[in-house]
């Protein structure tokens, strides 16, 4: 079976930056690559900000697609096949021994949602870090690696039923305007139990988790380079190009139009 070295894909990296024994990597698939069975020597995660592929593990066979988070054990086996050309994945790379060196857990961003969602936008700012690579950028990917890989603040006990019941309302109704008031009723409960709870569950106000569902759709639109930034805005329902640019930027730490041409 084919192991890969740290640094090394099966698509053309076009940008890499080794900081503090982590790797961080642009890799893009303009045409066929090898589509067997391989593992990576470091443990990594990676975001697709642009094609897809149908992906096989020990078990399972999923679709993968733009916007997706995926996550890698050290020599966890599997294989890409069906790859959309062209498909762009940031990766991130970390020696495992340096996470416990840290007192970070792979395990904490596995079985954390709510992690996983943040570690998309996380991966975003270290890609952006390294196009910067100045004398800060070090500290500025130590930093995103502990958010990354460090559990929330949130209660330790199962969440109740209305906060699943919230979160997928808001996804199937992400480009239209819900009350509070419809959130309680779908839900079961009063309109105060969300607005004093919703922070401490979903790890961020409702007001900013409202948005970045729209972003998440930015996210997908802006790669397609289809749309203006003025129609990505209007498609993702925000008020004017201006404040699809300001709410962006907030969230990624970069203006759509860097995005786009990462």
């Amino acid at each position: 079976m084919l192991t890969l070295s740290k640094g090394h894909f099966l698509g053309q990296t076009s940008t890499s930056f080794a900081v503090n024994e982590v790797m961080i990597s642009r890799t893009a698939y303009h045409a066929p690559v090898f589509e067997g069975w391989h593992c990576h020597e470091h443990l990594h995660l990676t975001l697709l900000l642009e094609g897809g592929n149908e992906e096989s593990r020990s078990g399972s066979c999923v679709e993968v697609m733009a916007g997706n988070l995926l996550w890698y054990h050290s020599g966890e086996m599997h294989r890409n096949a069906k790859t959309r050309h062209p498909s762009v994945n940031i990766n991130l790379e970390i020696p495992e021994v340096l996470l416990r060196e840290r007192g970070l857990s792979f395990h904490t961003l596995t079985a954390s949602p709510l992690l996983q969602d943040k570690a998309k936008y996380a991966m975003l700012k270290l890609l952006r870090e390294i196009t910067i690579a100045d004398m800060h950028t070090g500290t500025a990917v130590d930093a995103l690696l502990n958010n990354i890989f460090t559990a929330p603040a949130v209660k330790a006990n199962i969440p109740p039923q209305w906060v699943a019941t919230v979160a997928q309302l808001l996804q199937d109704r992400w480009a239209d305007t819900v009350s509070l008031d419809e959130m309680a009723a779908a839900a079961g409960v009063h309109p105060v139990t969300i607005s004093k709870y919703f922070p401490s569950y979903f790890g961020c106000s409702l007001g900013y988790y409202l948005r970045k569902i729209k972003i998440d759709r930015a996210l997908v639109l802006l790669r397609t380079g289809k749309y203006s930034l003025t129609e990505v805005a209007y498609r993702c329902g925000f008020f004017d190009q201006s404040h699809f640019i300001r709410v962006f930027k907030s969230h990624t730490g970069m203006l759509p139009k860097v995005y786009r041409q990462l």
